[in-house]
C-alpha cells in the first residue's frame, strides 16, 4: 500500500516539480517552509557521477476538501561523469537527527529511472531491459528527488543523499 501510494504521488509529483515554484500558503501543520534544511552528500570515488545541486524543503499537496498532505522533498541534479551512458543511479535518502544519526531512510533512483521502484521490477518479475529506462548520456545531467510524508516521518534536523550504485 505504501509503495502504491508513493508511486501514485510520484507521478503527480513529476507535474508538481516541473511547474513554476509555489510559495508557502497558510498551512497550519507545515514545518518551517521558509527555512532551508541542511543536507550533505556521499558519493563513492567509483560511482562515476557527481551531485551537481541538492536541496531539502517542506511542501504540501493540497486537496479540494481543504486538507493538506505535508511532505519533505529532497531534490537536485546529478551528472554522469563515467564517460559512457548509465542505465540508472540508485540513491539512498537519509534523514538525520541533530546528532547526525539516521532516523529514517529510503532509496530511489535518478528521475529517468524512477520506474525501477515498481513492484514488478523489484520482485524480479520484469528485467531492466523490460523497464525501458532511458540512460543518462555521458556528461549529461538528470534530476533526483524523493519525498517523505510528514505523518510517516520522525523528527529530523538534516538530510543526506548517499549514492549506492550507478550502472
Amino acid at each position: 500500500m505504501k509503495r502504491s501510494r508513493t508511486l501514485l504521488i510520484s507521478t503527480f509529483f513529476l507535474y508538481l516539480v516541473s511547474a513554476p515554484r509555489l510559495h508557502a500558503l497558510d498551512i497550519p501543520n507545515l514545518p518551517a517552509v521558509t527555512k532551508p534544511v541542511a543536507g550533505t552528500v556521499i558519493v563513492p570515488p567509483d560511482a562515476a557521477i557527481r551531485i551537481v545541486t541538492h536541496r531539502g524543503e517542506w511542501s504540501a499537496f493540497f486537496s479540494t476538501g481543504g486538507g493538506d498532505a505535508p511532505f519533505f522533498l529532497i531534490a537536485g541534479q546529478l551528472e554522469n561523469t563515467s564517460g559512457k551512458p548509465l542505465r540508472y543511479v540508485k540513491l539512498q535518502f537519509e534523514l538525520l537527527n541533530k546528532d547526525g544519526v539516521v532516523v529514517h531512510r529510503d532509496y530511489g533512483y535518478n528521475r529517468q529511472a524512477e520506474a525501477l521502484r515498481e513492484e514488478d521490477y523489484e520482485k524480479g518479475k520484469k528485467s531492466l531491459e523490460e523497464m525501458k529506462i532511458d540512460s543518462v548520456a555521458a556528461d549529461a545531467q538528470d534530476g533526483l528527488r524523493f519525498f517523505f510524508f510528514q505523518d510517516e516521518t520522525p523528527e529530523f534536523a538534516s538530510y543526506r543523499i548517499r549514492v549506492l550504485e550507478s550502472r
